[in-house]
């Protein structure tokens, strides 16, 4: 048994007798099974990219704190049908913190955590701290969430508050998002009767200064409303280089962070609930580091032009897998819409929706139905289904459908 088998073993072990601390938070333990049915796209000739159709998962969670040190660990066994039954097991430290109170009023916290900074559900203008949001998973009700390592300075006034944030993800190799960054933020918000507000400027590696803001606020007790936007002269993004110049389509993938554009990133969104009537949740979403109508064309271009060049098919397969990291989990374009409702039923929580992409009309519909068979055991259930003309950004992805069940069982 590999060592990071024994790990997870020792680590569900725990959990059964771990409620005796006082300290305790918690955790769980899951057992998982998917299907994926991947579409035909020149991005991925054969499977390439080797995506399991099939994967089954064991995974468990232990969280705990000790006075004002907090923690969270997440072990994972994986096996599927990729490379003849492959297996793989991980163990990930998601969360280790430690918070210091310095005066009533002023706190010092030093470790790995997660931290929001932005109050919308799906698209994040300034999520930079925090969890990236799955659609498949938008809850995060599997625990895959991992935090970075930072210090935060902050200070509570009746009303107002200010915030220092360094964080360095040095061990981490960049994804150009906000993996592998060292960055600096100083926020002050401010809270009135019904409206939260905030102000923050943001410092990251291979970027120049950036602003952003965000408002908040309830009409009635039913009708809640938030925004946040984000502007930044340079960005870590990444995008093929023949996308941007239209060259031979040969270029790798290129940091725009010294290019001289600013870029702006802004999202709205309500959430309306109603008695006996499912919760409606919508949201508008504007990224300006997405592909225009222009590079996406290029980019459809640099698709076509991978196909015919005179080089062998392992080459050939290498470029397209350059391009095929243009898609991004919330969408390689400029502008969405997302829709979602959830519902209680019963013993049932029914939730799902749509991600719709307004510049190509293609789409992501996504559900969710969770039976609790106890306060502590939940069967799971989740579908994933991309849509869109075969050139669109959905109908190029190699994700057709995700299904999958799973059983959580709390500690």
């Amino acid at each position: 048994m590999s060592v990071r088998r024994s790990v997870l073993m020792a680590g569900l072990l725990l959990c059964g007798g771990a409620q005796a601390d006082e300290d305790w938070l918690g955790g769980f333990a899951l057992a998982s099974q998917e299907a994926t049915r991947l579409q035909a796209t020149p991005l991925n000739d054969d499977n390439f990219l080797a995506i399991p159709k099939k994967k089954t998962t064991l995974a468990g969670l232990l969280e705990g704190r000790f006075h004002d040190l907090t923690w969270r660990a997440r072990f994972e066994v994986r096996h599927s049908d990729i490379d003849g039954q492959r297996s793989a097991s991980s163990a990930t430290l998601q969360e280790l913190n430690r918070v210091f109170q310095l005066t009533p009023a002023v706190t010092l916290s030093l470790g790995k955590r997660l931290y929001a900074l932005d109050p919308s559900f799906v698209n994040q203008p300034l999520g930079f701290l925090q969890k990236r949001t799955d659609l498949s998973d938008p809850l995060d009700e599997l625990g895959q969430s991992e935090g970075l390592p930072m210090a935060v300075l902050g200070w509570t006034g009746s009303q107002a508050s200010l915030t220092a944030i360094y964080s360095k993800d040095a061990a981490r190799h960049a994804d150009g998002y906000n993996r592998g960054v060292e960055q600096s933020i100083i926020k002050f918000g401010y809270e009135f009767e019904r409206l939260s507000a905030s102000v923050l400027l943001r410092r990251a590696s291979g970027e120049s200064s950036g602003i952003g803001a965000t408002l908040s606020g309830a009409v009635g007790e039913r009708l809640s409303w938030y925004g946040s936007a984000y502007s930044a002269r340079g960005t870590q993004r990444p995008i093929a280089g023949a996308v941007l110049s239209g060259g031979d389509g040969t270029a790798p993938a290129f940091q725009r962070s010294d290019d001289g554009r600013r870029y702006q990133r802004a999202t709205v969104g309500l959430t309306y609930t109603l008695p006996d009537l499912p919760k409606l949740q919508l949201e508008y979403a504007y990224d300006g580091r997405g592909m225009s109508d222009g590079q996406f064309d290029r980019w459809l271009a640099l698709i076509d032009r991978n196909q015919t060049l005179p080089l062998p098919d392992s080459a050939r397969k290498g470029v397209q897998a350059q391009a095929a990291q243009m898609l991004v989990s919330q969408g390689a374009r400029q502008r969405y819409v997302s829709i979602s409702l959830g519902q209680t039923v019963g013993y049932w929580e029914l939730g799902g929706g749509i991600y719709a992409g307004q510049d190509d009309r293609s789409a992501v519909w996504h559900g969710t139905a969770d039976y609790h068979y106890s306060p502590r055991t939940t069967l799971m259930l989740s579908a994933l289904h991309q849509t869109g003309d075969a050139r669109s950004e959905r109908g190029l992805s190699p994700l057709g459908r995700v299904v999958a069940v799973r059983v959580r069982h709390l500690f």
